[in-house]
């Protein structure tokens, strides 16, 4: 059974519950540790995975544009892991993917670099390497974890259950419903958080896109409301082509017939045929 996949249960369609603010995002930024700052807004601002925010590197800035290469293996925290990256999610070694880059995030990316700068790790110089004890190792999904949940509990923002609200991966719900709320084509937005198949977009946000429903209503309305009662029936061009007899049709022999004896003004009624009495004749 190594490798099997057990399929999705129920339709797997976000709550818009589950998706921060603005203002809520900002907040999470501000109490998580500085030295975390910018993961936050990776994520927000541009929907890479933890773990891809995590091992982002000078490298990966291009003009206007993100190259997202790799990310950090479940084990770079340890003093003993040979290898620190690993290939994308779903994708081979080698492969990438591009996302836009906002002006707001190149600008977080400046700062964090006056303030922290880069660290060299094999042939990349990352932004999140650990320092002191731990120098040379890597944070990752779980080791960030603790971090993050701190951050939301100093925010406020807990559920009933007094566990905090947000995870880091509804940084990347923000940036896709964002994204999709402000009419950017969905299969764009498929290929910037990195899915596979664009259906699983699809699943998860394609009711978060205000202007689809907007169109269908406008459609429907068009196709199916309701005339005003004080306007007459026009019939629309070419009605009375539509409306022909068919050949060969019951009504089409009614009208051959009242052609035949000679009432073709009325070509287009049934006759029904009259025979003189005796008497008359």
């Amino acid at each position: 059974m190594d490798g099997a996949k057990l399929p999705r249960v129920g339709s797997g369609a976000l709550d818009e519950d589950a998706i921060p603010t603005r203002e809520e995002v900002d907040l999470i930024a501000r109490h998580i540790e500085p030295h975390y700052r910018l993961s936050v807004y990776l994520q927000a601002g541009a929907g890479l995975r933890v773990s891809e925010a995590l091992a982002f590197a000078t490298q990966c800035r291009r003009s206007g544009a993100l190259r997202v290469r790799e990310q950090v293996s479940r084990t770079a925290h340890r003093a003993d892991c040979s290898e620190r990256f690993g290939p994308l999610k779903h994708r081979t070694p080698g492969a990438y993917r591009d996302v836009p880059l906002a002006a707001f995030l190149e600008q977080e990316i400046d700062a964090h670099l006056r303030r922290w700068g880069a660290t060299p790790v094999g042939c990349r110089d990352v932004l999140f390497a650990r320092r002191g004890a731990a120098a040379g190792t890597m944070p990752t999904a779980t080791t960030y974890g603790p971090d993050f949940r701190r951050a939301v509990r100093a925010a406020c923002y807990l559920g009933r259950d007094r566990t905090p609200q947000y995870t880091p991966h509804t940084l990347r719900h923000f940036f896709a419903s964002t994204a999709l709320a402000h009419g950017v084509p969905v299969h764009e937005v498929s290929r910037w958080l990195g899915h596979t198949s664009i259906k699983t977009t699809v699943d998860i946000y394609g009711q978060l896109v205000p202007a689809a429903w907007e169109r269908c209503r406008r459609a429907l309305q068009q196709a199916l409301g309701p005339a005003p009662a004080d306007v007459p029936a026009v019939a629309p061009p070419g009605s009375a082509h539509r409306c022909a007899p068919v050949a060969g049709s019951t009504l089409d022999r009614a009208r051959n017939r009242a052609i035949t004896a000679g009432h073709s003004r009325v070509a287009d009624i049934p006759v029904q045929r009259v025979t003189r009495s005796s008497a008359s004749t």
